[in-house]
């Protein structure tokens, strides 16, 4: 029996604008073998932190390209990630989002806190939550109550929750959560969904 091809694999260079931003390709999806590289077209060195599987990318100066991440396994994740000038530590862009394959952000909550906040994920991407216990979530855009994901369940259970579809409506949107917990105390988080 013939062995079967590999997919087509891709690098993705995500080119960072001189102000330290990311104007083009900042919410992406790409398949789960392909890799990401980072063009920094700033004026100053920076620092790339990503929110897991990806060490922070240090000192990357200006028009210099970073080595490719992913690509060597299959990733079925999203991450996200921040720009910082290496010689001030301020934030200058993010948060970005690059979704590999199919596969969610993961959102942890811990006595209301959650991590990382705020987040970013491409048009059509997934979160998931990680609970330490029940809440209640509702969801909102522009202080509006809004239905923007598939499924929007009102409650989180202990554990891993399933994952949750961006759905059109909320493309381009900045979208807030609330949660609450059995003892009616509240927490809550902010997601960008990519355009």
């Amino acid at each position: 029996m013939a062995a079967k091809p590999l997919p087509e694999l891709a690098l993705w260079t995500i080119d960072i604008s001189p102000t330290g931003t990311v104007n083009s390709n900042g919410y992406i999806k790409i398949n789960a073998l392909d890799s990401i590289a980072f063009h920094n077209g700033a004026p100053f060195p920076v620092n790339i932190v990503f929110t897991s599987n990806f060490n922070e990318i240090s000192d990357l100066q200006p028009g210099a390209d970073s080595a490719a991440e992913g690509g060597t396994s299959s990733l079925n994740v999203t991450i996200d990630y921040s720009i910082y000038n290496a010689n001030t530590q301020k934030i200058t862009g993010g948060p970005y989002a690059v979704q590999f394959g199919n596969g969610p952000l993961t959102v942890n909550i811990s006595s209301l806190n959650t991590s990382p906040d705020p987040i970013a994920i491409p048009n059509g991407g997934q979160i998931a939550f990680n609970s330490d216990e029940a809440y209640k979530i509702a969801w909102e855009v522009g202080g509006q109550s809004a239905t923007v994901w598939s499924p929007q369940p009102s409650k989180m259970s202990v554990g891993v929750n399933g994952t949750q579809t961006a759905l059109p409506g909320g493309n381009g949107e900045t979208v807030t959560y609330s949660i609450t917990a059995p003892s009616n105390t509240q927490g809550g988080g902010t997601v960008h969904i990519g355009n």
